[in-house]
Parts: structure tokens; C-alpha cells; sequence
């Protein structure tokens, strides 16, 4: 059923809208009778945007977000009202091997989205997606406040980009908003180096799970559909919260190899798995405060134990 909103029938551009986050957020917005356009730089069947045959409801357009005239021409062709930004080379082994392919994904190409926000006045709002790893090393929490402070490529690109949207709306009073979440995961991730989708891979194939770390490295884990709702949550209140930053988490808070054992237990099999501890520039603890977010009464909804079985049923659709 449609659900009727202030937003209703709004043009919402979703950069990263073929990925993970992106996929399940166009998922979430087309229950509120919306345009989308998702500019992609490329597609893979596999993915949960065409799985669900998301794809057949809204418009792709293949624009690279790196491109800051074709990105600001596609706003303007469309007459966007509000922008999603989630577009990013999100890989942290990826950013170790190639940090200018990161930093200039991640950093010029959030630039290019704020500047073409700046340039088109019918541009409403902007939600740009930062990351835990924003903050850099710590040993407790991060709230909203904690500086950022990333070190190595990934978590800089992030700190980066999190302080220049930040910089525009301080600057130019452009309409921003910064998410910053834990590790999500869900139904469409297609990185089999992250930890859910290399477990389910391994349970599938019946073979081992490499894991990067020592397995301690501890993180938060979120369920992609409370993600959605999340960035839904922002939107409902975006104009009352101009240039500020929302830190969203869950209580599932594991290292990796307690997370390997919660989804045994949960399942009731054994995943087999191998320490190669050849991970570099790892941040070994990452907790969110998220006490804000759920002021404006956003919660997750789902844990593993509601989510991970049907999680790996889409994975066995999809792994030979």
C-alpha cells in the first residue's frame, strides 16, 4: 500500500542506488509513491535491485558520479527534489590497494553531488552516508561529537567527505544531513569479503570461511531494512535538521568470531573457518551511540535471529 507523505510524489535521486543500502532504500521510498533515478556506473544482475526487479520502477541512468557535469545536468533534467547520497568504493581491502580510486570516488564525488545541490535551488535536501569508520581508532563509543579522525585510506576518504558536506551547509547553508552506521548487513551484498555474505557462501559451498583479522576485531551489525527506514526517518524530518549528523547502530555488537558463533547457534550447523589475520588498517573496536536517531523514534527492528535465515536463503539463490 502506498503510504501517503509530505514527500509524496517527490524526485529522489539515489546515487549507489544498484548496491546494498541503495537497493533496499529504493526499495523502502517507492512504499511512498516517489520518482527515483539512480545514476550507476555499472550493474550486476545478482544484485537486489534486479533480483527484486526494483529496476522495472524507477530509472537508471549510467552517469558516473566522478563526472560533475553529467551529474549536475541528470539533477537538473529531473528537477530533483532530494538526493541520497550512498555511491562509494566501500571495500577496505580495495581502498589498502588503490587509495586515489577511493579518494576520488568517495571524496570528489560527494563534492560533485553538494556542488550540484549548491548550483540547482529546487534541490530540497541532502543525505550523505559517512561511516563508523569516519571517527578512526577508539576504544568506546563514538557519539556525534567525537572527532573524526580516519587514518588509512577508507576511513580518511570518509572523514573527508563527512567534513565537507558538513563545510557546505556551515558555509553555504546547503541543506545536508550526514548518516554514519556500522556494519550492515542483508539480502544484496555481493562483497563475499564482508563477514555475513562469506558465512553464508561458506554454509552454501560447504567450505571454509577465511577471515581476514585475528577474529576480535569487534564491530555493530545492522540489518539493511532498519538502514532503509532509517534514511526514511531522516527524510520525514529533514527540515529540521539541517547540517546535522545521526549516528544509527543496533545492540548486536560482536567480534567476529562471536558473530560466527551466534550464527551457528541460530542455524544449528558449524561454520567452518580459517584464521589468516593478513587484514591491514583495521580499526579493532567500533561501538555507535545512536541515542539521537531514536529521539526522533527510528529503533531497529531486526537482529540476527530474525533476519539471518532468510538472508541465507537469498544467498542460495544466487551462489553456485
Amino acid at each position: 500500500m502506498t503510504i501517503k507523505t509530505h514527500f509524496s510524489s517527490a524526485r529522489i535521486l539515489v546515487t549507489g542506488g544498484t548496491g546494498l543500502i541503495g537497493s533496499h532504500l529504493v526499495e523502502e521510498l517507492l512504499k511512498h509513491d516517489v520518482k527515483i533515478v539512480v545514476p550507476f556506473r555499472h550493474t550486476r544482475k545478482k544484485s537486489y535491485l534486479f533480483t527484486q526487479h526494483l529496476d522495472r520502477k524507477i530509472t537508471l541512468e549510467k552517469v558516473d558520479i566522478t563526472n560533475k557535469k553529467k551529474l549536475s545536468q541528470l539533477v537538473s533534467s529531473y528537477k530533483v527534489d532530494y538526493i541520497f547520497h550512498l555511491a562509494a568504493q566501500t571495500t577496505v581491502v580495495n581502498a589498502f590497494l588503490n587509495p586515489y580510486h577511493t579518494l576520488k570516488n568517495n571524496i570528489l564525488g560527494t563534492v560533485h553531488i553538494l556542488e550540484a545541490a549548491k548550483q540547482h535551488k529546487h534541490v530540497r535536501g541532502v543525505i550523505v552516508a559517512s561511516s563508523d569508520k569516519a571517527y578512526g581508532k577508539t576504544k568506546k563509543a563514538y557519539t556525534e561529537e567525537s572527532p573524526l579522525k580516519g587514518d588509512h585510506p577508507y576511513d580518511v576518504s570518509k572523514s573527508s567527505a563527512d567534513l565537507i558536506t558538513q563545510m557546505y551547509f556551515k558555509t553555504y547553508n546547503l541543506p545536508v544531513v550526514v548518516t554514519r552506521f556500522g556494519n550492515v548487513y542483508g539480502e544484496g551484498d555481493l562483497n563475499f569479503d564482508r563477514i555475513i555474505p562469506g558465512i553464508c557462501r561458506a554454509i552454501i559451498t560447504n567450505k571454509a570461511l577465511d577471515i581476514r583479522s585475528d577474529g576480535t576485531y569487534v564491530r555493530d551489525y545492522l540489518y539493511v531494512k532498519d538502514v532503509a527506514r532509517g534514511y526514511v526517518t531522516l527524510l520525514h524530518n529533514i527540515d529540521q535538521i539541517h547540517g546535522e549528523a545521526f549516528n544509527f547502530s543496533s545492540k548486536e555488537t560482536f567480534s567476529v568470531l562471536e558473530l560466527i558463533e551466534k550464527v551457528e547457534y541460530i542455524l544449528g550447523i558449524n561454520v567452518s573457518h580459517a584464521i589468516q589475520n593478513s587484514a591491514h588498517n583495521e580499526i579493532p573496536f567500533q561501538h555507535l551511540d545512536d541515542k539521537k536517531i531514536r529521539k526522533l523514534g527510528w529503533k531497529n527492528n531486526n537482529d540476527l535471529n530474525s533476519a539471518i535465515k532468510k538472508i541465507l536463503q537469498w544467498y542460495s539463490a544466487i551462489v553456485r
